[in-house]
């Protein structure tokens, strides 16, 4: 469950009882964290003292007596405690003899290479600078794990890497260790885009049994940088350490987010300023099928700087929903850029003749998704100005959709700006306003009764669809009275697709024919991104999903037409599967859903299909007079148990006619990770239905 604590950093002026309850809480904390063999002896102490003097309270001395006599003791062992969490267990570039001899993660026996340690200490400068130090070891246990001695290290505007230096062990059959370092000359830094670089560096001689261990420093210059530290990665890790030290007279707020089956340590050494965080064993979080962002599932600790004293007072950093609408308001990159008034522009002066408020709606943003450029950056604020966008025609999320928003507002509409993070980069925590938890701002519009949602980098989406990398996630809208969270949940708008196939059997056992799918909603939208950059890569895709198809031709129509579906139509011929004078005739083509797609056995990662589907395959082949059919196989309509899916299937023969139809529908968007079994149990039956064949004889 998330927790969620402020961490202070004040000067010492403590009353004797404030001193009491931290150092008994912090005691409390430490023996609760223990993680490390050396302690185990200082535990066996305290343990024998208390008992002691419980003893001895029992005989001659009151409560009150007992307290102090175990505060003594506490405060006497806590300093060796906290130095003995934070202990750098193997020197850079050394190794246990237990982790050379590793040869598998107990803990998660597939992976292919393991964490041994994350660690990061971060602490500011006196110039506010907030310096981490990373150091990272991975042990390589598999072939496919030599790819993490090619090492990415990646950063933000305001941020400098500096000191990165990489060791890698290696053990060699017949010459003991070879040890490797990193050439300098062979750390590269290149740009990303322009909010974003990254180095890289490939480390030599990696193997299987090869232990990487790499360090580096970060320097970043804003005041409130610190964000989060995520314990979990693709790959297993064994020990995963945060240790923080907050500015003087500064507070901290954050939030602990992980599964109840992995314990978190935390130490607050508070006369010290200094804040440990620890995991352990912790198995690797890997990308998921039907899984929209596995950041929603990192075990992880969020912070947010809260406030900051100096000799003018108090400062706080956004510290509620309410302060940090208020602030973005204020913002001159923000706030002051929506409110510009853009109704001398050519294009609002068209919009006024208009008499539907929608009308006006539906043409400036088809202006703007249409003449604007986005440049692949996602942001929060307009930096440049809204009248600098309109005239460069070219931004970042935030520079066109601040625009759109001014726009919106300038003729007349009730429009504010909504604050998003997008499928892909993890879903919100309501609880606490942690601004970073966003990565772009979109245009919120009440019009005639009804909301909409626009993005102004979104070109193919249409004015009445929620952008679909909004699906299932949560906005916050900003403004002085009608703030507050809009969830993108139970829309109306589906996944919907149509398959219509038509044939003919030849007395050769070849089925010759055409299919067309028509796609809409949201199907629409995810093969139209693909389709519109390149129909050529799309159609080998479409090779690729259905690889014993011959295409004899493949067409596509309906791009950048709002009203229309998605047509794409294939000429097709492949041989019918033979055994003997049996064929078999399977109807199951062009719906993806020839293979169950849930096959791993645990699911960490709640199920997202993003929308409801509807997919509706129906058609009719015809047969060669010298074919007979068997029995054919039964219609049948099956549920799952919560009766949120179906599948239903009918078919018929009439003459030397095969008719068909299979209906699949999914109502619901999200299945929670512990609804796994159920979901991949559905999904198992229905794909087994979808591949029950036609069985034809030849006479």
């Amino acid at each position: 469950m998330p927790g969620k604590e402020k961490l202070q950093r004040t000067p010492s002026t403590r009353t004797a009882r404030q001193i009491f309850d931290h150092h008994i809480n912090f005691c409390e904390a430490l023996v609760v964290s223990a993680f490390s063999a050396k302690l185990e002896s200082l535990f066996s102490t305290l343990f024998v003292a208390v008992n002691f003097f419980t003893k001895l309270n029992r005989l001659m001395f009151p409560v009150t007596t007992l307290c102090k006599r175990i505060f003594v003791f506490c405060l006497c062992f806590l300093p060796a405690l906290f130095s003995a969490a934070q202990e750098e267990l193997v020197p850079f570039g050394q190794f246990l003899l237990k982790e050379m001899d590793m040869k598998e993660c107990n803990f998660d026996k597939s992976a292919d290479a393991v964490i041994l340690l994350n660690e990061a200490e971060a602490q500011y400068d006196e110039r506010f600078r907030l310096i981490t130090d990373h150091r990272i070891r991975i042990k390589v246990l598999k072939q496919k794990g030599v790819r993490h001695g090619d090492v990415t290290i990646g950063y933000d505007n305001g941020e400098d890497i500096m000191n990165i230096d990489a060791v890698v062990v290696t053990p060699e059959a017949n010459s003991g260790i070879i040890t490797n370092t990193l050439d300098e000359k062979q750390i590269f830094n290149r740009k990303v885009n322009s909010s974003r670089s990254v180095y890289t560096f490939a480390l030599p001689n990696v193997k299987v049994g090869s232990i990487i261990d790499y360090k580096y420093q970060s320097v970043t210059r804003r005041i409130t940088a610190i964000s989060q530290w995520a314990f979990q990665s693709d790959l297993p890790v064994v020990t995963s350490s945060f240790l923080l030290s907050p500015i003087p007279n500064s507070e901290f707020a954050y939030t602990v987010h992980k599964s109840a089956e992995y314990p978190i340590q935390i130490g607050a050494d508070k006369a010290n300023a200094k804040y440990l965080f620890v995991m352990h064993d912790i198995p690797g979080l890997r990308e998921e099928v039907y899984t929209a962002s596995t950041e929603n599932f990192l075990q992880r600790v969020n912070f947010q700087f809260a406030s900051y004293t100096d000799y003018e007072g108090k400062k706080t950093y956004t510290s509620t929903w309410k302060e940090l609408t208020k602030e973005l308001l204020e913002n001159e990159s923000f706030g002051t850029q929506i409110n510009k008034n853009l109704s001398g522009l050519p294009l609002l002066k068209t919009v006024a003749s208009l008499s539907s408020p929608t009308e006006k709606l539906k043409t400036i943003y088809n202006y703007v998704r249409s003449n604007f450029e986005w440049n692949d950056v996602h942001s929060r604020y307009c930096r440049d100005g809204v009248k600098e966008v309109w005239d460069k025609k070219r931004g970042n999320t935030g520079d066109i959709n601040l625009l759109l928003v001014s726009l919106l507002k300038s003729a007349g509409l009730e429009a504010y700006p909504l604050l998003v993070s997008e499928r892909d980069n993890g879903r919100i925590d309501t609880t606490y306003s942690f601004f970073d938890q966003f990565n772009e701002v979109v245009a919120l519009v009440q019009c005639e009764g009804k909301q909409y949602v626009l993005d102004g980098t979104h070109s193919r989406t249409p004015f009445w669809m929620v952008p679909a990398g909004l699906l299932n996630t949560i906005g916050y809208t900003v403004d002085a009275k009608k703030s507050g969270f809009v969830y993108f949940t139970n829309l109306p708008e589906r996944m919907s697709e149509g398959i219509m196939l038509n044939g003919v059997v030849t007395k050769e056992g070849e089925l010759q024919g055409t299919a067309v799918v028509e796609s809409s909603g949201y199907s629409k939208l995810s093969k139209e991104s693909h389709c519109e950059k390149d129909t050529a890569c799309y159609r080998n895709a479409l090779l690729e999903r259905n690889w014993f198809l011959k295409i004899d031709s493949f067409s596509v129509d309906g791009l950048k037409d709002d009203s229309a579906s998605l047509r794409e139509e294939t000429g097709f011929h492949f041989a019918l599967k033979k055994s003997g004078d049996y064929y078999l005739l399977n109807a199951n083509l062009f719906t993806g859903l020839s293979e169950n797609p849930f096959t791993t056995q645990y699911r960490f990662a709640d199920i997202d299909f993003g929308a409801k589907s509807s997919r509706i395959v129906s058609g009719s082949f015809e047969l060669p007079a010298n074919f007979t059919t068997e029995p054919l196989p039964q219609n049948k309509r099956m549920m799952s148990p919560d009766r949120s899916m179906s599948i239903s299937r009918m078919i018929e023969k009439r003459g030397n006619v095969l008719s068909f139809k299979f209906v699949i529908m999914v109502d619901r968007e999200l299945y929670k990770a512990d609804e796994y079994d159920a979901v991949k149990a559905f999904f198992k039956e229905m794909v087994d239905v979808l591949n029950e064949p036609v069985l034809l004889k030849s006479n």
